[in-house]
């Protein structure tokens, strides 16, 4: 395993942002969170309709070294648009922002980083910010805002028990902000830039659980972003 000094020397392309993040530890990060959730969704296994919204704040500083205030929020609406069909219309947003306390610079470790989650079609944390050095690392950001609007439905001459259902949708999502140290990140990549997605996906109530699979093309991106068309994991988005 390579130290510290080794990282630094060798020729791994690896931003000077998390190198400072590695050299700083081990950090110790001491906090609480409280959750807030409303639904009235009908079936979180199959929803036709209803609300789900979250609501979290972590605060950290009681004890250890990282000292912030982190704030997010998401809710999902979901529409039957037509019983006959059985096509379902969903709407979800959500946001967040952290803000650190104390003097300190917040670490390259606590920043938001994006996921499928945010939007689809882009790879885990490969939107936002970018180091400063050339390395190609995106280093999370301190804000972001994601909408999605998505229309689900039966998969045609497939029988419905064996649970296939397919979906179409758009994604919007930014992440900008940073209060890394001056000269780790880019400041032209810090700015408010909106990324946008469309897709397709397969969902499939599995007797293991809720399987889905995602294809998103990106439609709006920067040159910097990291693209990942495929995606699988759960189905359900709550």
């Amino acid at each position: 395993m390579l130290d510290q000094w080794d990282l630094r020397s060798s020729k791994c392309t690896i931003s000077n942002a998390i190198l400072d993040g590695v050299e700083q530890s081990p950090w110790i990060k001491s906090s609480v969170s409280l959750g807030l959730v409303y639904s009235t969704i009908d079936d979180m296994k199959n929803p036709h309709e209803g609300i789900y919204a979250t609501a979290t704040t972590e605060f950290a500083g009681l004890g250890g070294d990282a000292k912030f205030v982190k704030v997010t929020g998401r809710g999902s609406v979901y529409q039957t648009l037509s019983e006959q069909l059985d096509l379902v219309g969903l709407v979800s947003g959500g946001a967040g922002y952290i803000y650190g306390y104390g003097g300190d610079n917040l670490r390259v470790f606590d920043h938001f980083q994006s996921s499928d989650r945010m939007i689809r079609g882009f790879a885990y944390g490969g939107i936002g910010p970018v180091d400063a050095d050339g390395a190609g690392d995106h280093l999370g950001g301190t804000t972001y805002f994601n909408a999605s609007a998505e229309a689900q439905f039966p998969m045609p001459v497939i029988p419905e028990s064996f649970g296939l259902r397919g979906a179409v949708f758009a994604d919007a999502a930014t992440l900008y902000g940073s209060k890394l140290a001056s000269g780790l990140v880019d400041p032209s990549s810090t700015g408010m830039k909106l990324r946008a997605s469309v897709g397709v996906g397969l969902m499939w109530a599995s007797p293991f659980g809720p399987i889905r699979i995602d294809y998103a093309i990106p439609v709006k991106k920067e040159s910097t972003d990291d693209v990942q068309e495929f995606n699988f994991g759960i189905s359900t988005r709550f």
